[in-house]
């Protein structure tokens, strides 16, 4: 009996047509509090209808807010993607051992089949018997010999043959375990897939809100904040020369004394070690600034579409250095580096599940593949909330 039914017949037995009506209302209720309940589970996204449309600037934050969960979510994938990795890795590895184990087993089987064949054949004489009808004294020592020999090893050979096949039996069990977690993993990234998809076509709904004029101006706002950022990385790189200049120029100080000083500030004998990293920092740096203005893609790494963690991964791979395509698996490679002493190139971190990465290009900004519908680009580091900075090589 389906729904509808259940809910007639309790109203015939309850008492007539009014109570068909009653609780036929009152399942109508009950079904669309359950929907409620639901929908409340998710955060709302879209303005409710019946709410005033939202302004440029409304529109423009709630699609990044949907596009940088979808970038996060896109990290879990990547993460998922490692996994996968690994496992099929280490599954490869114990399916050689059970290959190998197998082999083994057919060794020893035959070994054993070896011992029962010469126990059979020498069943019926005793060892002085065959001595004296054999034609070939030496060659029947000899036979003995290897007969006793093996006798003496059939216990041992034995044990060994049921050892391994008790071996083979947990390497078999093992790889079908990790055969079952590789099958979920994969789920794993299916669900994924649709809830990122999920983010970006709301993103997509937040847009087609607006009118053509004010997509127009949204587009024109994101184009001058990407023009901006670009700029104020340029400007950066020559802050510090301008600085020195109005410092030296506010305090009048003679050139000496401030050679002088550079040379005091210069880093001592035992700290120069760093320099490789420090160049090594720098050429990835140079990877990810030939980077820039190309767009971010799911699971990118090159060789025109990037992902944060596919972005650092190729920039240090291009000077010797491996590094996962994950931004929570990078942030546990090389050593960490404080705020205050970040370099070029340095893996900087954010948002508290370590969902997203950059290269640090000095003055407080990094260069990173933001999330979908953008491309690669400078970004302020205070814009992000900071999680931590690693230093790999």
């Amino acid at each position: 009996m389906n729904f509808t039914a259940r809910v007639t017949s309790r109203a015939f037995e309850v008492g007539g047509a009014p109570s068909i009506r009653r609780s036929l209302h009152m399942a109508v209720l009950g079904l669309a509090s359950v929907a409620l309940s639901l929908l409340g589970a998710f955060p709302a996204s879209l303005p409710a209808a019946g709410e005033p449309p939202m302004t440029v600037a409304q529109a423009r934050d709630l699609i990044k807010q949907l596009q940088t969960d979808a970038a996060g979510i896109d990290q879990q994938y990547t993460d998922v993607q490692e996994q996968i990795k690994e496992g099929r890795a280490q599954l490869r590895l114990k399916q050689t051992d059970v290959q190998a184990q197998t082999a083994k087993i057919r060794r020893l089987k035959l070994r054993a089949g070896q011992i029962a064949l010469a126990q059979f054949q020498n069943r019926n004489l005793d060892t002085a018997a065959r001595l004296f009808v054999t034609p070939d004294i030496e060659g029947f020592l000899s036979q003995i010999s290897t007969v006793h020999k093996v006798s003496e090893n059939q216990n041992s050979t034995l044990q060994e043959y049921q050892q391994a096949q008790a071996n083979l039996s947990g390497l078999e069990h093992s790889a079908e375990i990790d055969l079952a977690a590789l099958g979920e993993k994969e789920k794993q990234l299916k669900a994924l897939t649709a809830a990122s998809d999920q983010k970006l076509d709301e993103a997509k709904k937040v847009l087609a809100k607006l009118t053509a004029a004010q997509q127009k101006q949204l587009a024109e706002a994101e184009k001058k904040a990407t023009a901006k950022a670009n700029a104020e990385a340029r400007a950066a790189t020559k802050a510090p020369a301008k600085t020195n200049a109005r410092r030296r120029a506010a305090t009048k100080a003679p050139a000496k004394p401030n050679a002088e000083s550079r040379t005091a500030t210069k880093a001592p004998p035992s700290t120069r070690s760093s320099a490789t990293g420090s160049s090594k920092g720098a050429k990835a740096l140079a990877y990810a600034k030939a980077q820039l203005g190309e767009p971010y893609a799911r699971s990118g790494a090159g060789p025109s579409s990037w992902d944060c963690s596919g972005l650092t991964m190729m920039a240090w791979g291009s000077v010797g250095v491996s590094l996962p395509h994950s931004s929570r698996q990078q942030f546990s490679r090389g050593h960490s580096v404080a705020k205050s002493d970040l370099r070029s190139g340095d893996l900087v971190f954010f948002y508290s599940d370590i969902s997203h990465v950059g290269l640090y290009a000095g003055n407080g900004q990094v260069i990173h593949a933001p999330r979908p519908g953008k491309s690669v680009e400078y970004i302020k580091m205070s814009y992000m909330p900071y999680a931590g900075a690693r230093r790999p090589g």
